[in-house]
């Protein structure tokens, strides 16, 4: 594959600008990557102080006490007991609400983080691949160019040059079988 001079510019110009794209968004990866870390460890003081706090328990007796009332006739006394005691485990249930939301919001940072990871991992690959093959344009870029300063023109001939292979008919002289010494 031949490329002429104005074909490996443009080709250079194209992977330098793309190089440029995917440097810029590894930066934007490390930027997300430490804001996420800042937040975890924001989130960690919180989350070591109420680790012994079980959530689990706490919605069982709620859907415990909703099902009873839903499903069986009490004495309106009775109800009024048993909702307040809903009421009460509800409240119970909006303090640990926080305490769950912490832990969630841990796991999607943590996600985030490696997610941030893999995409610069990803990058890095294409980026090597493009400073191979921007290390070959310039490499040709350089050959083409000294190539026109000195008259010298690469790739194929023009239809209207003639090869001496045309003009003249070459002839093997050497011997088969005799090895020179």
């Amino acid at each position: 594959m031949a490329m002429d001079l104005e074909e490996v510019e443009s080709r250079i110009k194209v992977l330098e600008d793309d190089k440029t794209k995917l440097i810029n968004e590894i930066k934007k990866n490390y930027g997300r990557i430490r804001y996420k870390k800042y937040e975890e460890k924001a989130l960690e003081p919180f989350l070591k102080e109420t680790e012994h706090v079980i959530i689990g328990p706490v919605r069982k007796q709620l859907r415990r006490l909703e099902f009873k009332i839903a499903t069986q006739a009490y004495t309106p006394q009775i109800e009024r007991k048993l909702v307040k005691e809903v009421k009460k485990v509800e409240e119970q249930l909006k303090e640990l609400r926080a305490v769950e939301k912490a832990r969630r919001k841990k796991k999607l940072v943590k996600q985030d983080i490696i997610d941030c990871e893999n995409r610069i991992t990803e990058i890095e690959g294409e980026l090597k691949g493009m400073r191979s093959e921007l290390k070959d344009l310039y490499g040709r870029l350089k050959t083409l160019r000294s190539g026109k300063r000195h008259g010298i023109v690469f790739g194929e001939k023009p239809d209207d040059m003639v090869s001496m292979e045309d003009i003249v008919i070459i002839e093997d002289t050497r011997e088969k079988g005799k090895k020179e010494v």
